[in-house]
């Protein structure tokens, strides 16, 4: 992994998810957000990101039988964030394509926040145990876990 100039970190979507939407993980996605940003780490995301959140955070309101105004403002806080949105070029698509073979993976959603994180030589924060756990076992030491 090389190393940026500018710190940066690559979140994944559910990182937002648990910090808008009040549960068991809220507290610990609220520190980390605010401990990237108190370390002036620049936040990064694949342009997936914006849809996986939308998409979360609508399936939960569902669930949950919420108010849409409550699902709308849980939306308009996670897009607030600070926020790099990276293109999905083809380079990035190759990468992830890559590591969804690396880590086995049916679907290669995940593996583009692995391949941004290593192109910008810089951690992937997840709050996805299976996720984490796969990546370390084949040497993605760059991967962290929500709560360490």
């Amino acid at each position: 992994m090389k190393s940026s100039e500018t710190p940066s970190v690559v979140i994944d979507a559910n990182i937002v998810v648990y910090a808008v939407w009040q549960g068991e993980h809220t507290a610990a996605a609220d520190a980390l957000l605010s401990r990237l940003q108190a370390e002036g780490k620049v936040i990064h995301i694949p342009e997936l990101w914006r849809a996986e959140v939308v998409s979360v955070l609508h399936a939960l309101g569902v669930s949950h039988r919420a108010p849409r105004e409550h699902v709308k403002a849980a939306v308009q806080a996670a897009l607030g964030i600070g926020i790099q949105v990276a293109r999905l070029d083809d380079a990035l698509c190759l990468e992830a394509l890559k590591w969804a073979d690396v880590l086995g993976q049916r679907k290669a959603y995940d593996a583009f926040y692995l391949a941004l994180a290593e192109r910008l030589g810089c951690e992937f924060w997840t709050g996805d145990k299976r996720l984490y756990n796969r990546a370390r076992q084949v040497g993605a030491d760059f991967v962290r876990m929500l709560g360490e």
